[in-house]
């Protein structure tokens, strides 16, 4: 076993080290390839500020290079040695193809502050304990994303120094956001700073806390997002542009506004210049599809982790049914679902329990994964077929230096239906179009339509509902 990871880290550092991935020049390759998470990492390890962010929030040469290859070696969009990762952080308990990675402890969770819980997209957790640690001195500051003022559509990563700034990126944003550009500020900072971050941004920190241990000492407490994917900010733009006012623009989003009714009840909200606002008539899973459907979702198709297996501990929505159907925990205050990794996940949340910061009740582990079943199926089963698959037609895949899981039968079969839906992005116009459509009463009517067969389906025992209400399923139950 030894001997083939030494073999497959020799192949892979000839590989990496050849003229085609290096320095600065290797980056802006990965970004022709179309293998760029847009995740700003790079920009964030270099040690001299080479990378700038262009217009469409993709690294740009902005100074000299000094040819370290750091930001080649952290890029997450180029290669993830799963493994390899796996044993720095958890030496004999990571298995890659586990569906959600170590997991010590599940729990659901809401802030012990109820003004700090409203604000959130579900219980207010990540928020609560930012500010907890601001406040007792734990950390220096965070690095959070927040809404560019540049352009609404787009998040922007800052390295938040204050309980507002904390409080202003409260809410999730599914839109890019280069957020981890921000790691350039505290890049001589001694720390310590806590990281949120995607799935794909913390595989880039973990390997350059590898390469180099001042970045654990500078970062050691990193929040992981649940991740089904990242939605491109021009599709947000297209949306904006396509329900302004006339002569108006695009002001503010809000991806997990809430209305009177709580949680789950929180969906996207778009304010425009005048003042006024549009709030999609769907739910945050079904928007979140209809916009998806339009758009173009590049290296996040070939992504294999859902749950941000490398963090400290990992939080989302408690997207969990009872045997009814029902949501288990629909609390209008909100919950969110906590999977803790490590021994400091464990004592950073007792830590907050024991001041009040936090309310939290353990649940196991299954529950989260039978709520997110489909989300963490895909990550794992159908982007091992995806990548084959584009390796037999040429295109470029990330390196993964590990024996990828079998697909069976039924999930190649809904890949090969999705892959018919990514036909729509290639064209500007029919992404309009389509965009238009979904978001039309006849959209409208559609999507209900599909929701209501689901359930109708599920409540006859054929299928078990995903987590979303949206109808993606499992195998017909027998």
């Amino acid at each position: 076993m030894n001997q083939d990871h030494d073999t497959a880290m020799s192949i892979r550092e000839k590989y990496f080290s050849g003229d085609r991935y290096r320095n600065v020049e290797g980056i802006l390759r990965v970004v022709k390839d179309g293998l760029c998470h847009r995740c700003g990492a790079c920009i964030g390890v270099c040690p001299v500020g080479t990378f700038g962010i262009d217009d469409h929030a993709y690294p740009r040469q902005a100074d000299k290079c000094i040819e370290c290859n750091i930001c080649v070696r952290v890029c997450s969009g180029l290669s993830v040695d799963y493994p390899a990762l796996g044993e720095a952080m958890f030496p004999g308990e990571y298995r890659f193809g586990s569906l959600m990675g170590v997991v010590r402890s599940a729990s659901i969770a809401h802030a012990g502050d109820p003004a700090i819980r409203a604000l959130g997209a579900s219980g207010g957790v990540i928020t609560q304990l930012l500010a907890h640690w601001l406040h007792t001195g734990r950390i220096k500051g965070a690095l959070v994303t927040v809404e560019d003022p540049a352009e609404p559509a787009r998040g922007k990563g800052i390295i938040a120094r204050s309980v507002d700034e904390i409080l202003a990126s409260a809410q999730s944003r599914y839109s890019t956001a280069p957020s981890f550009s921000a790691l350039y500020e505290i890049r001589n900072e001694p720390g310590p700073f806590a990281v949120v971050g995607l799935p794909c941004q913390i595989h880039a920190l973990r390997r350059r806390q590898i390469m180099d241990p001042r970045w654990r000492e500078r970062v050691p407490i990193v929040i992981g997002l649940l991740c089904h994917y990242n939605l491109p900010y021009e599709s947000t733009k297209l949306a904006g542009e396509m329900l302004a006012p006339r002569g108006e623009k695009l002001a503010h989003v809000k991806f997990r506004q809430r209305d009177a009714r709580g949680w789950p009840h929180n969906t996207l909200e778009l304010t425009f210049t005048d003042g006024s606002k549009w709030r999609s008539p769907y739910g945050p899973a079904q928007i979140f599809n209809v916009v998806s459907r339009v758009s173009p979702l590049g290296r996040c198709l070939m992504c294999l982790d859902a749950t941000a297996e490398f963090s400290d501990f990992s939080i989302g929505d408690p997207w969990i049914r009872n045997e009814r159907g029902e949501w288990k925990y629909d609390e209008p205050g909100g919950w969110s679902s906590v999977l803790v990794r490590t021994a400091l996940g464990e004592e950073l949340l007792a830590e907050a329990e024991t001041a009040g910061k936090l309310v939290r009740r353990a649940i196991p582990p299954e529950e989260v994964e039978r709520g997110q079943h489909a989300m963490i199926e895909e990550k794992k089963e159908r982007v091992a077929f995806r990548l084959r698959l584009r390796r037999r037609l040429g295109l470029p895949v990330p390196s993964y230096p590990m024996p990828l899981p079998a697909t069976p039968r039924h999930m190649a079969r809904k890949e090969m239906a999705f892959w018919f839906t990514r036909l729509i992005p290639i064209s500007p116009r029919l992404s309009r179009f389509f965009l238009r459509l979904g978001l039309s009463r006849f959209g409208r009517y559609f999507v209900n339509r599909r929701i209501a067969q689901r359930r109708k389906a599920a409540a006859a025992g054929k299928y078990r509902l995903s987590a979303s209400d949206f109808g993606d399923t499992k195998e017909p139950n027998p």
